[in-house]
């Protein structure tokens, strides 16, 4: 009994600092979305989702080496873990460029699971009002991630915090910030928001 209580806790403390882990994917000779901030702790898992291509994930700052290569289907996951601004390429392509931002962890920048899961109840009830409950539309335009490719997350996150005049988008600059608006902007872009 006494094994599976600290196996479970083990599980709990694992489970808690594993982070969250946001596809990236790989499509017409472009990483999208390119540029993506996240925290200490997070992952990002490159996806292929050519028909034929083959690339790869290449962080010449960290590997000497170009790592394997990527065909259709294929994923590519790495952790984060220190704080900095990681410019990646495809070693056949290198006109595809990227970059990972990862905030440091005592800052403002820094976003605890709690404070996400508190944004996300905040998307849902709040925004969903207007939004609907599942995004799909309503008083307010549909958010999901076909209708938001238009935008960059820069233009969602300024929306976020600033409103629409002359429409009912209030601006929400008084109850969040701008790397929460950031994060907010990341989930509904890639649709991990319900």
């Amino acid at each position: 009994m006494r094994a599976i209580l600290i196996l479970l806790l083990t599980f709990t403390v694992v489970s808690a600092n594993a982070g969250t882990t946001y596809d990236v994917e790989i499509k017409k000779y472009k990483f999208s979305p390119n540029q993506i901030t996240i925290n200490p702790g997070d992952s990002i898992r490159w996806i292929n989702k050519e028909k034929r291509q083959y690339h790869s994930v290449w962080f010449k700052s960290i590997d000497a080496l170009e790592p394997d290569y990527l065909f259709p289907g294929d994923t590519y996951t790495k952790k984060f873990n220190a704080a900095g601004d990681f410019n990646y390429e495809c070693g056949p392509h290198p006109k595809m460029l990227g970059v990972v931002r990862v905030l440091e962890a005592n800052t403002q920048g820094y976003i605890s699971v709690d404070k996400k899961q508190e944004l996300l109840h905040l998307l849902k009830h709040d925004c969903g009002s207007c939004h609907g409950m599942t995004l799909a539309g309503g008083l307010g335009p549909e958010l999901s991630p076909d209708s938001l490719k238009r935008l960059s997350t820069d233009q969602v996150v300024h929306t976020i915090l600033n409103g629409r005049p002359g429409t009912p988008m209030p601006p929400w600059r008084q109850f969040i910030n701008e790397n929460q608006a950031h994060w907010l902007a990341e989930q509904l872009k890639q649709g991990k928001t319900l």
